[in-house]
C-alpha cells in the first residue's frame, strides 16, 4: 500500500509541474508578438504557482478545505490540461488528467485506512 501511494504521489507531483510548464509553453506559443509571448509565456506558470501555493499547498494552514478546495482543484487543474490541447499536445493533457484521477484514488484510500 505505501509503495503504491508514494508512487502516485510521484505522478502527481510530476502532473503538477507539467501543468504548469504546460502554462508556460502554451504562452509562449500563442500566435502573437514575441513581447505577448514572453510576458504570457512568464506571467501563466507563475499566476498557477503563486494560485497553489496560496489556496493549496499542503504547508499552508490558510489552505482551503471542503467544496471550495474541490472548486478550486477542478479550476487549477483545467487549466493545465486545457493549456496542454491549446498547445495542441493532447496526450500531455490525457496523461495529467489520469495522473490526477489516481492521485485521487491514491489520496482517498490513504485517508479511508486512516481513519480505520
Amino acid at each position: 500500500m505505501n509503495v503504491l501511494y508514494w508512487t502516485a504521489m510521484l505522478f502527481l507531483f510530476l502532473a503538477e509541474l507539467a501543468a504548469i510548464a504546460a502554462t508556460a509553453f502554451w504562452g509562449f506559443t500563442l500566435a502573437a508578438g514575441w513581447p505577448v509571448r514572453i510576458l504570457v509565456g512568464l506571467a501563466a506558470p507563475t499566476v498557477m504557482i503563486l494560485l497553489w501555493g496560496r489556496f493549496a499547498a499542503a504547508n499552508n494552514a490558510d489552505a482551503l478545505t471542503g467544496l471550495p478546495r474541490v472548486l478550486f482543484e477542478i479550476a487549477w487543474w483545467g487549466a493545465g490540461i486545457v493549456a496542454f490541447v491549446a498547445a495542441g499536445l493532447l496526450p500531455g493533457a490525457i496523461g495529467v488528467a489520469v495522473a490526477r484521477v489516481t492521485g485521487l484514488g491514491a489520496q482517498r484510500s490513504r485517508t479511508h485506512a486512516a481513519r480505520r
